[in-house]
């Protein structure tokens, strides 16, 4: 678990009394997700989970649980290293982008892209007046709004900056500072300011900031040019004081109903984020469809009951086990039990040191896995299972074993739609209810609106 991570929830009960509703006409930000098409490395999403969740061994390895996690830190660090000049984005010219042009429609849309071996989905925001363009990973599992500054001193190429002196909105928090730091020693740290934001058609004024003025080199490898927070926040890591998440900000702003929605998929660029409200239609799925369970918000995260898992029909229960929807994890990872019972079902799958988690002969067939959300259940995204390439006639799989961490973790591979045709019951459209304290969940099937 993050070492951010010390205290309750205890500040926006009050915030949170207002119910989701605006009292006054909103637009809904509707944020299309444009897929990638480059090789995703199992490596590389499972070292990142890794590293965010400070998890150690499967048990199952019998290694170690340092040696484990600092292995296939390791390992990764050296595959990113040998095919950087394969994924490295082109640097924006000037390292800054002009701002979207303002659109007329009641559902604006802005441009997005999955990037980085299909470890993060990124979603442009503008910030500043005159407004600069970051490519920003949206992540479920931090309340950390930190993007790459002119503050850093050095390793600016390739990213889109963040330049407060050339905004004039821009007010800096006096003595705020802000610190991620995770098990394995990586950091991200600077000082804080408040400005406006724009996230498709939705516009947030005197948002936190947070200026990067030191990464370390675990936060240099991704693809974007910052992270924006979508959990909730008593784990914002802004001292003296926590500064309001987005989300927050729309609820204490009366800027729409307090909740986001996300349907990703890996094929036809119709996946999407929601601000402000929902967009079932475009989904796919029937509002009435969508079933809602009270979240466990205690730790900072979307956190639910997931006590059943159904793999070929056989059900396993975990009486008291809880999961999070985390966007910002790519795999998805469940207790040991649950995992070996899973790989279990594929003959010739194996627990490979290697590789660093479970792999299977690509042409075998893999099983119907279910997992609960609250009193409700989904079906996995077969289509889904097979997370990437692993060599020798051998498949990563996109499940995963959390190790000592105690809860699941449900990532994107968990969200995600599959290609038309592949699989009538395709993943889901969650809703992130901050307002009412709840996430809705509904099964998506291949009839997704354009």
């Amino acid at each position: 678990m993050p070492s951010f991570i010390k205290s309750p929830l205890k500040k926006i009960k009050a915030i949170l009394s207002r119910r989701s509703m605006s009292s006054k006409a909103t637009e809904v930000a509707v944020l299309p997700l444009v897929k990638n098409n480059s090789r995703p490395s199992g490596f590389a999403a499972y070292a990142k989970a890794v590293r965010k969740y400070n998890i150690d061994t499967p048990v199952l390895l019998g290694h170690n649980g340092v040696v484990f996690k600092r292995q296939v830190i390791a390992q990764d660090a050296h595959r990113r290293r040998r095919r950087h000049h394969h994924h490295r984005r082109p640097p924006p010219s000037g390292g800054e982008v002009p701002s979207l042009p303002e659109g007329n429609e009641p559902l604006s849309e802005v441009p997005a892209e999955d990037v980085q071996n299909d470890l993060e989905y990124v979603v442009p925001v503008t910030i500043g007046t005159p407004g600069v363009t970051l490519n920003l990973d949206f992540d479920t599992g931090s309340s950390d709004l930190w993007v790459w500054s002119s503050e850093l001193r050095s390793n600016q190429s390739g990213h889109n900056i963040y330049n407060p002196s050339k905004s004039s909105t821009a007010k800096q928090l006096s003595g705020a500072t802000w610190n991620i730091s995770y098990g394995d020693g990586s950091s991200a740290s600077g000082n804080v300011y408040t400005d406006t934001i724009k996230i498709g058609a939705l516009t947030i004024p005197n948002q936190g900031v947070e200026l990067a003025e030191q990464l370390s080199s675990a936060f240099l490898q991704g693809g974007s040019d910052g992270l924006l927070g979508l959990a909730w926040p008593s784990i914002n890591t802004v001292q003296p004081n926590a500064v309001p998440t987005p989300v927050e900000n729309i609820i204490k702003q009366n800027l729409g109903q307090g909740l986001f929605s996300v349907a990703l998929d890996q094929g036809d660029n119709n996946g999407f984020y929601t601000f402000g409200g929902i967009d079932a239609t475009k989904a796919g799925v029937q509002e009435s469809s969508i079933t809602y369970t009270s979240v466990d918000n205690s730790e900072g995260f979307w956190m639910f009951p997931s006590e059943t898992t159904v793999i070929n029909g056989k059900t396993v229960t975990q009486s008291g086990n809880t999961a999070i929807l985390d966007t910002g994890t790519t795999l998805c990872l469940l207790s040991d039990e649950v995992t070996s019972d899973i790989y279990k079902a594929i003959p010739g799958a194996t627990m490979s040191q290697e590789q660093g988690g479970w792999v299977y002969p690509t042409n075998a067939k893999v099983p119907t896995v279910t997992l609960s959300v609250g009193s409700s259940s989904f079906q996995l995204n077969a289509a889904e299972f097979a997370f990437g390439d692993a060599g020798d006639g051998m498949t990563f799989g996109g499940i995963q074993s959390r190790g000592n961490n105690p809860f699941d973790i449900l990532g994107d591979v968990f969200l995600k739609i599959s290609l038309p045709g592949v699989l009538f019951f395709q993943s889901i459209y969650a809703v992130f209810d901050e307002a009412n304290v709840r996430i809705g969940v509904a099964q998506r099937t291949g009839n997704v609106q354009q």
